[in-house]
Order: C-alpha cells, then structure tokens, then sequence
C-alpha cells in the first residue's frame, strides 16, 4: 500500500486537532472538573505496580505477539514506570525533611549533657518511624523503577525482533505451481466475501442511519465546518489567488501558492471526511468497515497530491510556480506523479480488498507483483532526468538539475529500491515489498512538505526584508526604526526553522520505516535532559540556559558600561587615561561575571573546576606553554576584536586581509593569494597595524611638482576638479589641495582625497595621475614633447608617490 494509515494520521494531525478539538476534547474538559478519586494506599499501589509488569512480563514471552501490541506494553510499562518516579520523589522529599528534623533530636555525647525528656524521646522516635517508613518506601520504588527498565529494554529489543521478523516472512513464490493451485480457489472465496458484504450493507444501511442510537451530531458539525471553509476559501482565493494576468512577485506567489493550496485540499479533504462519516454511520459489515476507512486515506493522499502540484509545480500557469522547474520538466513531472497516485490508488484498493482474512497466502502473494510492477512503471518516469530539469537564467553556474549531483544519486538509488520491490514480490517477500514501496512514498511526501515549507519560510523573510513591502512596513515601524533600515537575524530564524524541521524529520522519518520511534524520542529526551558526569550533568537545555544566563549579564554589563563611560565619567574631574583604565576594568569586570553565572548556570561546582583547572595549570606548566598562550590569546582576540574577520592588517612583516581568527592561529591572506598561518600570540605580543579598524575609507596623498611660472589658483583649480571628477573619491570630507613651498626649479603641491574602500587605493591614485597629467598638458603647463630634467624629476616624484608604503590591494 502507497499510504498507510499510521502515516496518513501524523500529516493530518494539525488540521484534526485543530478542527475536532472542540467535538472530541469537550468530555475530558468536563472530566477534569470533577472531584479527583481518593489516593490508594501505597502496599497496594505497589501490590498494583507488581501485577501490571507481571502481566506484561508474560505477554512478552508470548511467542504471538504483534509490533503494535508491543507499543502498548512499552507504554503502560512507561506509565508505571514514572508513577514509580513519582512516589519515588515524593519519598525521598519526605525522607529529607524527616532527616533535617531529626538532626536536632539527636544524641549528643558528652557528661555534661542534661537529661532528655520523654517528649524528646517521643518525638525522636516518631521521626525514626517515619523516616524509616520513608526509606523503605523510596527502596520499593527503585525496585519498581528498575523493573520497568528492564522491561522497556526488553520490549525493544523485541520489537525490533518481531519487526525484522515480520518483514522477512516470506509466502509462497508466485513463480511456483502451487501458488498459483490455490490461487483461484481464494481469489473467487474473497470476491464472493466482498459481494455478500455489500448486499448486506445495501439491505441495512439506510435503517442503521435512521435508528435512534445514531449520534449525527458530529456530521453535522463537519456539514457546517465544510460549508464555511468552502466559503472562506473562496474568499480568500478571489483576493489572494493566483490570477491570469501579470508577471507576480515571490510575495504574490508565495502567498497565491499558500491560499491555493489551502482552498484546493482542505475543503476536499474535509468533504471526504464528511461522507465517510456518513458511510460509517451506516454500520457497514466486515470487511466492508476497514476498507471504507483504507478508502477514505486513499482519496485523502490522492487530494494531497493533487494540491501539491498544482501549487508548487504550477504546470499550467508557470508565472506562478514556486519551484525553479522548466515548464516541460513541471509538466512532466506532475503529470506522472498525478498518475501515480491514480493507479496506485485502484491497484492498492483492489489489493487490499481481495487480500483481507486468513489462509488468503497464494492469492496476497500473486497479487503483490502487481503493485510492485505498476509502482515501479510510473515511479521511474518521475525520476527521470526530463523531469527534473531546472529553470536557469542565461550564464549561471546553479546546476542544471534541480537539486544538484547529490539528488541525481539518491534518483539513481531510488530506481534501484523501487525495482527490487519486484524482485523481493517475485521471491514471495510480499510484505517487504509492500512496506518498500509505502515508506518510499511517505518518505518522499515528508521531504516534499519540508522542502516546500523552507521555501515558503524563506520567500516569506525575504519579503519581510524588503522596505518596500507592506510586512516590511510593519516591522519597523512596530521596532522603531527607519523606513529603510536593514532588519538583522532573519537568516537565524530561517536556520531556527530548518532545525525544527529537520528535528521533525528525524522522527518521522524512521517511523515510516517501521522503525523504534520511541528509541528516538528517548534519545532526543536524554539530549535535552543530559548526560551525568559524575556529580555534573550536561544537557542541551543547561547550556542553552547558560548561553541565555551569559548573554543577558553581557549585555548588562554592557548597559552598564555605557552608562559609566557616557554619562557618569564626563561628569567626573578625572583624567582620560584614568577614565580608560576604568572603562576596560569594567569590561573585563563584565565578561568576567558573565563567565561565571553561564558556568554557575551549567550547574557545574567551583570546587570541582578549581580542581580541573589547578590540574590544568600543571599540564600548561609541563609543556602546553606555547599552545596556552596561544588559545588564550585566540579568546582574547574574539572578546576584545582589535581584528576581525576582513580587515586588512600589517603584523609582523606580513600584510593582507584576515580571513578567519581559529582559536589558536589567525589566517591572513596576502595580496598574492598566499596564505599565511599567524599564532594568535603574535597579534598581542608586536604592534598590530589594522588598516580598517574602525573605518574602512582611507586618505590618498599625490605630491605633484610644476613649473615656477605655474599659476597657483590656477594649479588648485585644476587639482581640485580632477578630484572631484573622479566617482570614487568621498565629498565628505571634502579633497584638500596644499601648496607646500617654492623649490629652486618648480612649485611644490599636495592632493589629499578620501575613498570609501581601502582597496580603492591604487585605482584612484592611477587615475587621478592620469587625470592630471592629461589637464597639465591641455593647460600648457607641462609640455611631454619636451624632456627637460624639471620632468624626469617629476616623474621621478610621481614614481615615488606610487611605491608609498600603502599595500597592494588583491585584483578585484
């Protein structure tokens, strides 16, 4: 089967919560409100807690037991396991205070001590009892407790047994003659079962739906609800919708593709419900009932489908597509996964149909390889190279395949699981072969949903990015700030959303292969609730608390900072270097704090951290001197930032950029593609040039010598327009030209620009000598068809003004 019914439940688990809520939880609502039953006493509690792992520890040793039936033991083995916690904690809270009542009863030794009275003694003995009831209490219950573990890892382990062991059953081949002996036999028992089963349904279906007993409260509630979706989305798909005309946005297709896809499932899918709500209403007889329910996800996974496609693949309209397919690879590819579903859809039915009951082993085992075939006949069109193509602008390196080489592989792998189902029908593996093909198909709808639900969060942030856009809009004016302000973090919340969409993958995933779900979401629970380490326990929940705890004190000490170093030491008679000292004592002050509360919160004690770190100061002294500095260093370069990722600096006769600061070296790229490997301590230990510190604009000087009978107003004017013809060089601050002296044999000037990019250095500067040279000339203030020793001097200047000691920025 291509859609199972455990699968079908967890994707409509939102939408049935969310809609039957009100119908199904109203009775447990006004369950809560009553009177809650008197406690039992703990020897029966107990007594209770031993019988029902009794019964669960024989029905394991049962050789009969089911994969399904197993879940059940896990957990009512779960329940009683943590009603055992429960009155274990309970226990030892009482044991507690019990001690720390007794601690002043006790017997003090010495001959100086007065007689006890009896109400002392009455009272010490009370106590006694009573922690001594508490002890044997807290000691039943680890009994308990560890009986339920043992039990749970039992019961795992056995169902990973009974799962391998049920997928491996092999029936008789359908390539021997016995098969196909008792093939006809069963095939004309399981069509006269069905047919009797529909006569009887049609003879008393419509007086069961008119019996008193009938409740159709509930379908009329669904009548109602369908009936006001269906309005809604007309609605919303008249103002929201994909139109006819126009070229979209990735706004307006994001949101078109959302309401569509809504308005084209959700009421079908609703309606459907609906009749089969009705149809069951009816009493249909057996195997009539479980094949109405089998129908019902059919048509339920064939709408899906319908409604994906369409809204993603768009094969009609490819102005509103969402997925970057070419319009004959959408086609393509809707069209046969469309298919698919169809025949699958009859195939499975009829399968399922004529294989329910018992001794029906040749006929499910014959007619499994029509499945496996008809799967495989549809499946590898849609995973052909035509259908994948992907929509490329003219001159882009994306890949020509959507997904890339990685999805060709899997495509690849894909074939190659689809038609080993035929081969695993052909061997008699029938149920193997079923579950390959339904896990592939849930497998591929819960990637498809996860795809399509990063995408959409994605177009959904960058229109939240954009000014322009009316969410934009909101968001800034709701933060107070520009209409044209950068908004920050966005691709944390979209790597945020990927996490949890990736974490919901991880369980659902091997739930559609059948695997240990509940193994996963213990693992997941031991990684939230950690990992004891001796006395210290390490969880993800701790070190988000620690990160939380440390980020809060860092920004108080910030705010903190800000306020002594703005507003209270301006007001202070003190001297700067004194106001500086006081402002980097409050700053380590600061980290250090921070440091501290994010190791309190990780619940780790300072004694044992004295310890590691006393134990750690004795290694450093022994041999780890160099790599100590050079991480402490790396940590002191992270805090403080006097470089950063992208600045250019000069340390040490090398110069370049700095590509990445690791925790023991610094990686600075040179401007001959070169890589150089620097120790952090080097960065702490030599004067560090940082070109780009706080600014990245930078100040070019042009030192130009002319004749004597050079105009001077004239040679600034020149100087000065040449500068701010040049489209790279700031207006503020503005160009400065100075004249310098009057040397023996010309005049001496000096231009000094501003650029916004340090690199701009050398373009700018060989420009702007150009630029010169050329309104020199036009001027007649120099002639180059004239060499005199005035020019060779000059040249000799402006060769010189172009080995300034400025760098080479690397060739853009």
């Amino acid at each position: 089967m291509v859609v199972s019914h455990m699968t079908l439940l967890a994707r409509l688990a939102c939408l049935l919560l969310v809609l039957a809520g009100p119908l199904s939880f109203a009775p447990a609502v006004f369950a809560q409100s009553t009177v809650p039953p008197p406690q039992r006493p703990f020897a029966q509690l107990v007594d209770l807690w031993t019988r029902q792992l009794d019964r669960i520890a024989y029905r394991s040793d049962q050789g009969d037991i089911r994969a399904v039936e197993i879940d059940a033991l896990r957990e009512q083995t779960s329940d009683v396991r943590d009603a055992a916690a429960a009155a274990a904690q309970l226990a030892r809270n009482d044991l507690t205070d019990t001690k720390q009542l007794l601690a002043p009863l006790e017997i003090k030794a010495g001959p100086d001590q007065p007689a006890e009275s009896d109400a002392i003694k009455a009272d010490r003995k009370r106590l006694t009892d009573q922690a001594t009831l508490s002890e044997s209490r807290l000691k039943q219950c680890e009994v308990v407790i560890a009986r339920a573990d043992q039990l749970l890892e039992r019961l795992t382990k056995l169902r990973g047994q009974v799962v391998l062991q049920t997928l491996l059953h092999r029936n008789v081949s359908p390539l021997s003659a016995q098969a196909w002996e008792r093939f006809w036999p069963q095939l004309r028992g399981a069509s006269r079962g069905l047919s009797r089963a529909a006569v009887s349904w049609s003879e008393t279906g419509m007086r069961a739906l008119r019996s008193d007993g009938q409740n159709l409260l509930s379908v009329g509630a669904w009548t109602l609800l369908t009936i006001g979706l269906w309005w809604g989305g007309r609605v919303l798909r008249r103002r929201y919708g994909r139109g006819e005309d126009g070229e979209p946005g990735q706004r307006d297709r994001t949101i078109a593709a959302l309401v569509d896809g809504l308005g084209l499932v959700l009421v079908p899918v609703l309606a459907v419900w609906l009749a089969s709500r009705l149809l069951a209403a009816s009493q249909p007889p057996a195997p009539l009932d479980a094949l109405l329910g089998e129908l019902t996800e059919y048509v339920i996974s064939l709408l899906l489908v319908f409604g994906v496609t369409a809204t993603a693949l768009a094969p009609d309209r490819p102005q509103w597509r969402i997925l970057p397919f070419t319009d004959e690879s959408a086609r393509i590819l809707s069209t046969t996964l469309r298919r698919l579903m169809v025949v699958s859809f009859i195939v499975d039915f009829i399968y399922y149909a004529l294989t329910m009951g018992a001794e029906r082993e040749a006929l499910s085992s014959i007619a499994a390889v029509a499945p496996a075939v008809t799967v495989a006949l549809f499946t590898l069109p849609a995973l052909s190279n035509r259908a994948w193509k992907a929509a490329r602008p003219e001159g882009s390196e994306l890949p020509k395949m959507v997904g890339g080489t990685w999805w060709m592989a899997i495509r690849i792998l894909l074939r190659v699981i689809v038609l080993s189902a035929i081969v695993f029908a052909l061997l008699g593996f029938t149920t193997l072969a079923a579950h390959i093909h339904q896990a592939l198909a849930d497998t591929c709808f819960l990637f498809g949903l996860a795809i399509l639900a990063h995408w959409l969060f994605s177009d959904l942030l960058d229109t939240l990015a954009k000014p322009e856009s009316a969410a934009g809009i909101w968001v800034r004016s709701q933060f107070g700030l520009a209409p044209d302000a950068r908004l920050y973090g966005l691709h944390l919340v979209l790597l945020l959303i990927d996490v949890i969409l990736v974490a919901g993958l991880c369980i659902l995933l091997p739930a559609t292969w059948n695997a240990d779900t509940d193994a996963i979401l213990r693992g997941f629970g031991q990684l939230l609730h950690g990992v004891k380490i001796g006395s210290v326990t390490i969880s993800l929940t701790n070190i988000g608390m620690a990160i939380v705890a440390f980020g809060i004190c860092m920004l108080l000490a910030r705010l903190v900072r800000g306020i002594v170093r703005d507003r209270v030491l301006p007001t202070v008679n003190a001297p700067l270097p004194l106001r500086q000292s006081i402002d980097a004592g409050l700053n380590y002050l600061g980290v250090a704090v921070a440091a501290l509360v994010g190791i309190g919160a990780l619940g780790i004690d300072f004694t044992n951290l004295a310890i590691v770190l006393g134990a750690l100061s004795v290694g450093i002294g022994l041999g780890l001197q160099n790599i100590a500095n050079n991480v402490i260093s790396g940590v002191i370069l992270l805090v403080e930032r006097p470089i950063k990722a992208g600045d250019w600096v000069s340390v040490n006769g090398h110069e370049g950029f700095v590509r990445r600061i690791n925790i023991r070296a610094t990686e600075i790229e040179t401007f001959q593609r070169t890589h150089v490997i620097v120790p952090n301590s080097i960065f702490l230990q030599n004067p560090v040039i940082n070109r780009t510190y706080s600014d990245t604009s930078s100040r070019i000087e042009i030192p130009i010598a002319v004749p004597q009978g050079t105009n001077v107003v004239r040679m600034e004017t020149i100087l000065r327009e040449a500068a701010l013809g040049h489209p790279r060089v700031l207006r503020v601050p503005s160009p400065i030209v100075r004249f310098l002296r009057v040397s023996p044999h010309a005049l001496d000037f000096e231009l000094f620009v501003f650029v916004a990019l340090l690199e701009d250095r050398l373009v700018v500067t060989n420009d702007l000598n150009r630029a010169i040279l050329a309104r020199l000339i036009e001027e007649k203030i120099i002639d180059p068809a004239a060499p005199t020793e005035f020019k060779v001097r000059d040249l000799d200047k402006l060769a010189a003004a172009l080995r300034m000691d400025h760098g080479t920025p690397p060739a853009s």
